[in-house]
């Protein structure tokens, strides 16, 4: 028997890329003291999806977890990506928690995403219907993770105005 395996995601049906943060691995907390309000790079896997992202797609920043560490999840922040995935070659270790942590980092995005005051939290998605975005269901999933168009703009009253893209 041969298998098919279809790409998910393609370029008519992406609403926005999600990249995923999980604080227990990624010091979310020190980055955000140390009075960064502006993600602007992140690790993807490299594959299909990674190849599709390019300068201008939206991007939802989701921080994952049970809340433990003081960030709720669901999504903290709105932004552009700004050039294509490359491979990635550690020069700072930057807020992982543990040297180890970004050891499987193979590519990233450079991207511009400012983080939100307040989030639009998983709970708030989910009493609005918001309850299949991939993020989700498969939470485990690497990055980039990805909402469609009818996804998005479900979740559209709930977000911030979406921020112009970096010239």
């Amino acid at each position: 028997m041969v298998r098919t395996v279809t790409n998910t995601v393609t370029r008519d049906r992406l609403g926005a890329w999600v990249l995923k943060c999980n604080p227990v691995a990624w010091d979310l907390r020190a980055f955000v003291d140390s009075g960064e309000g502006r993600v602007t790079s992140w690790s993807v896997q490299p594959g299909y999806r990674a190849d599709l992202m390019e300068p201008g797609d939206r991007v939802l920043f989701w921080v994952s977890g049970d809340g433990r560490t003081g960030f709720d999840r669901g999504v903290w922040g709105l932004g552009h990506v700004t050039a294509p995935a490359e491979p990635w070659v550690e020069t700072d270790p930057g807020h992982w928690r543990a040297a180890g942590d970004a050891h499987g980092i193979r590519a990233r995005v450079e991207v511009d995403v400012p983080l939100l005051s307040a989030p639009v939290t998983d709970a708030d998605l989910r009493a609005v219907g918001c309850d299949r975005l991939e993020v989700q269901r498969q939470p485990f999933l690497a990055n980039p993770s990805w909402v469609d168009v009818d996804q998005l703009a479900a979740m559209g009253p709930l977000l911030p105005p979406w921020p112009d893209p970096p010239a």
